[in-house]
């Protein structure tokens, strides 16, 4: 049965316009459709390959919070963070973790939990709004401080922000409270 009609139809592999004889038509030659037909084969291996990589994770991840003991890659899994940083956390003491073997490192579940609440309750807190504390006789200048502690003043800085340390400015100096420093020095 042949069709006497003629379709512009728009092919799905060029994007070339091309006068089709039937309406189901999706491509405009042999070529096209060839190329076409690989293409969706190819997005379908993918798709499949996504899916199942999507549950490999998925268990993997709820596998380790089931457990009770990680090796270093399960809790830089766990944390998201290089297993470097897991490895530097046990070796300055900040995470517990006991070594087996030259291989084996086993960090407790408990252990990674009481780090975050450790951390989240800083005893080192100060409060910020103790700047009409800071005058000149009870505190540091900024080059007193660098001085006294023997460290940078990019140091200093970060730990004045990293533990909340006021400081104010006392018309050239900028003064922070020496008792703030020497407890977070001592």
């Amino acid at each position: 049965m042949s069709s006497n009609i003629i379709v512009k139809r728009i092919c799905e592999h060029c994007k070339n316009v091309f006068d089709a004889k039937t309406t189901k038509t999706k491509y405009c030659s042999h070529i096209c459709n060839s190329r076409g037909y690989k293409l969706n084969q190819k997005l379908k291996k993918i798709e499949v390959s996504d899916t199942e990589t999507k549950l490999k994770v998925s268990n993997y991840v709820v596998d380790v919070n089931s457990k009770d003991f990680l090796t270093v890659k399960e809790a830089s899994t766990l944390l998201n963070m290089s297993s470097k940083t897991v490895y530097r956390l046990i070796e300055q003491k900040e995470l517990n973790a006991f070594n087996f073997s030259v291989r084996k490192t086993l960090i407790r579940r408990k252990d990674i939990d009481s780090y975050f609440e450790n951390n989240l309750i800083n005893p080192d807190y100060v409060n910020p709004n103790r700047e009409n504390e800071i005058n000149r006789d009870n505190s540091y200048t900024i080059n007193e401080a660098i001085e006294k502690f023997n460290i940078s003043n990019g140091a200093l800085y970060n730990i004045i922000k990293k533990h909340n340390i006021p400081k104010k400015k006392y018309g050239k100096y900028t003064l922070v409270k020496r008792e703030d420093l020497n407890k977070i020095f001592q």
